[in-house]
C-alpha cells in the first residue's frame, strides 16, 4: 500500500502538437495526483535541469508529442525563456492553457530575515513569470530551505522561509500560481514553516530513487502525514541506476529497461516523478508507466534495496 495518501485519477486526454503541415493527435492515458488544495497534477513531469534554452524547448516539444503535459523548470536552471517559448508554442497550436502543467522554482533566500526574503522572492517571482511569458504557473516551489548543510533548520532559516512563503501566499491568492510547495525540505523546516503560515504546501520535491530504501530519513512517511505530495527528482540516481543489475534483470521479465523499472517503482508508490530526457525514444519510454504492471515480489525487492544511499535533501538532514 502506498505511503502517499492521494487520489490518482486516470484521465484519458487528447493531446495535440502542431507541425508545419498538420496537427498530429495522440491519445494518452495520463494519471493525475490530486493535491491538498484540489489541483490535479500530472504524475509524470519532464524536467529540464542542466538544459540551456534551446535544449529545454526542444525536449518539451518532443515530450508534448509523446504525451507529457507536465514540465518542470527553475530560476536556477537559467532556461525559463526557452521553456516559456515551448509552452507558448503549444498553446499557439490550439491547446488550452489549462491542459499544460508548468512547475518552476525560485531561488532559496540568501538573507536570514523575513522582510528581506519576502522582498527578494517577490522580485524573483516577477522575473520568473516574465521569462516564461505566462500569466500564471501551475506550481511554484521554494527551491530548498534557507538552511544549508547538516542538521535542522535553525531560527534564521525559519524566518527566511516564512518571508519567502509570504510572497508565495500572495502569488497563490492572486491566481498567478495554482499551487505552491517546497523542494528539499526536511521535517524541521516543515515544522517551522507549517506552524507560521495560512496556506499549506502541496508538494515536497526531493531526491528519491531505488536504492535509498522505502522511506529514507523517514521523510516520505512524514510528508504523507502532512497530506503533502512527494515528488521525486533524480529518479535514476543521477544515472547510477541505468545499468543496475537488479533493475536490468527485473526489466527483462517485462521487456522494459532498468530505467523504466526504477520509475515504475516510484509511480506504483503513488509518488510524483520528474524525469529528464531530450531523446524521443527515451521520452516515450519515460511516459510508458501505465501500460504494464510489476509484481508484488519485484516491488518488495526494490523497496528493500539500500545499495545507493543518498540524502533526500541537500538543504538539511533532519
Amino acid at each position: 500500500m502506498s505511503l502517499i495518501k492521494m487520489k490518482l485519477a486516470a484521465c484519458a486526454a487528447v493531446f495535440c502538437t502542431v507541425s508545419a503541415n498538420a496537427a498530429q493527435v495522440q491519445a494518452v492515458t495520463n494519471p493525475t495526483i490530486t493535491l491538498n488544495n484540489g489541483v490535479k497534477m500530472p504524475q509524470m513531469a519532464l524536467g529540464t535541469w542542466q538544459y540551456n534554452d534551446s535544449t529545454a524547448a526542444d525536449a518539451i516539444a518532443k515530450g508534448w508529442k509523446q504525451g507529457f503535459t507536465h514540465f518542470d523548470t527553475a530560476e536556477s536552471y537559467k532556461n525559463q525563456v526557452g521553456v516559456g517559448q515551448a509552452i507558448n508554442a503549444i498553446i499557439a497550436g490550439g491547446v488550452k492553457r489549462e491542459n499544460v502543467f508548468v512547475t518552476t522554482k525560485t531561488l532559496p533566500c540568501t538573507e536570514h530575515t523575513t522582510d528581506l526574503c519576502y522582498a527578494q522572492t517577490k522580485k524573483d517571482i516577477a522575473g520568473d513569470l516574465a521569462d516564461l511569458k505566462l500569466d500564471y504557473v501551475d506550481l511554484i516551489l521554494l527551491h530548498g530551505a534557507s538552511h544549508r548543510g547538516a542538521g535542522a533548520c535553525d531560527k534564521g532559516a525559519c524566518e527566511a522561509d516564512i518571508g519567502q512563503w509570504k510572497a508565495y501566499e500572495e502569488l497563490y491568492k492572486s491566481g498567478k500560481a495554482k499551487a505552491i510547495g517546497v523542494s528539499n525540505y526536511c521535517q524541521s523546516c516543515f515544522e517551522c514553516l507549517i506552524g507560521n503560515v495560512t496556506v499549506q504546501p502541496t508538494v515536497n520535491q526531493i531526491q528519491f530513487h531505488v536504492g535509498m530504501g522505502d522511506d529514507p530519513e523517514k521523510l516520505i512517511s512524514y510528508t504523507a502525514s502532512k497530506n503533502i505530495v512527494v515528488q521525486a527528482y533524480s529518479p535514476l540516481g543521477n544515472g547510477k541506476l541505468i545499468n543496475d543489475k537488479t533493475l536490468t534483470a527485473i526489466g527483462k521479465g517485462y521487456k522494459k529497461s532498468a530505467a523504466q523499472v526504477a520509475m515504475k517503482w516510484l509511480v506504483d508508490k503513488g509518488v510524483a516523478v520528474v524525469t529528464k530526457a531530450d531523446n524521443s525514444e527515451y521520452i516515450a519510454e519515460d511516459i510508458d508507466m501505465y501500460s504494464w504492471n510489476m509484481t508484488a515480489a519485484d516491488t518488495k525487492t526494490l523497496s528493500a534495496d539500500t545499495s545507493y544511499p543518498s540524502l533526500p535533501s541537500w538543504a538539511c538532514t533532519k
